[in-house]
């Protein structure tokens, strides 16, 4: 079942601006690829603080799974190197990141994941509540306190640094288990859960070392309503010409990728018939040459 997430979001600061402030200079001035980006900053008219980020149009990480499959190991090592190399930097100090949970990470329609976390000491509010300034919590806001010294966002089970190692076991979880390149890794990964900047770069180097990246092919999900065109006008023999194209274009295709079907199951590739033709084509001329010299 695919998650879509398009739609814009507006956090309101709730109490002290200093968290939600810092969180703002901080994404303002990265503008890292796999952070959810901040679109716009305003006030209320109350003078609350809002800001607006922009998810990206794409599926929550464990929805498109569900669609790759078993990803190999170089498309493991191209969802999951990001994610790692934004704990690396957390742990750092590097970036700041808010509340986070593994439904956060989301694949876009280009295949690159993307943290949307939520900004510490603000809550979440739709267009209109943002507007009005209300000072109320309603329907689905989220409230994020200020850190303290056991979680960088205050907001028990919602560590960013728990939810990108979480993510990153989600996929390799779904990595073949012969491969032997997932056991280290997910030892690795084991490690970091609640590991400190070490164990973060283990991590990391254990992925990187894992397997090339590899760039893998993503279509996003069908949207839910589609719109089919008329259905075109059929021949005088009951048949749509498009329907038959289509399947001499599907032969086709077919044909080149893995050869001529010949029955039986077999197959003639299709450059030993292309081979085949030349060959008795030019046997076919070399003997009327040759007739037509005697």
């Amino acid at each position: 079942m695919q998650t879509p997430v398009t739609d814009t979001v507006r956090w309101l600061a709730t109490g002290d601006e200093a968290d939600l402030l810092a969180w703002l200079a901080d994404r303002s001035t990265t503008g890292h690829r796999h952070l959810v980006p901040v679109g716009a900053v305003g006030r209320t008219r109350t003078g609350a603080l809002v800001v607006e980020v922009t998810p990206p149009s794409g599926t929550v990480l464990t929805a498109a799974l569900d669609r790759l499959g078993a990803p190999t190991t170089g498309v493991a090592v191209t969802l999951t190197l990001p994610l790692l190399e934004l704990l690396v930097a957390l742990h750092a100090g590097a970036v700041r990141i808010g509340a986070a949970a593994v439904d956060d990470v989301v694949v876009d329609d280009a295949g690159a994941v993307v943290l949307c976390d939520h900004p510490p000491g603000a809550e979440r509010r739709t267009a209109p509540a943002a507007e009005r300034g209300s000072t109320t919590a309603r329907g689905t806001a989220e409230r994020g306190r200020r850190p303290d010294a056991r979680s960088r966002t205050g907001q028990p089970g919602r560590d960013p640094s728990r939810a990108i190692v979480f993510a990153a076991r989600t996929v390799w979880d779904r990595v073949d288990p012969r491969d032997p390149a997932r056991v280290g890794v997910t030892a690795a990964l084991e490690q970091a859960l609640d590991g400190d900047g070490r164990a973060a770069r283990a991590a990391l180097e254990a992925v990187r070392t894992a397997a090339a990246p590899r760039p893998f092919r993503w279509e996003p999900a069908p949207a839910d309503l589609l719109f089919a065109e008329p259905e075109r006008p059929r021949g005088a023999n009951g048949l749509n010409r498009a329907n038959v194209l289509d399947r001499a274009k599907e032969w086709l295709r077919d044909a080149v990728e893995h050869g001529i079907p010949l029955g039986s199951g077999r197959r003639l590739p299709v450059r030993r018939a292309v081979v085949g033709v030349v060959v008795a084509v030019g046997a076919t001329a070399a003997a009327l040459f040759a007739v037509g010299d005697r």
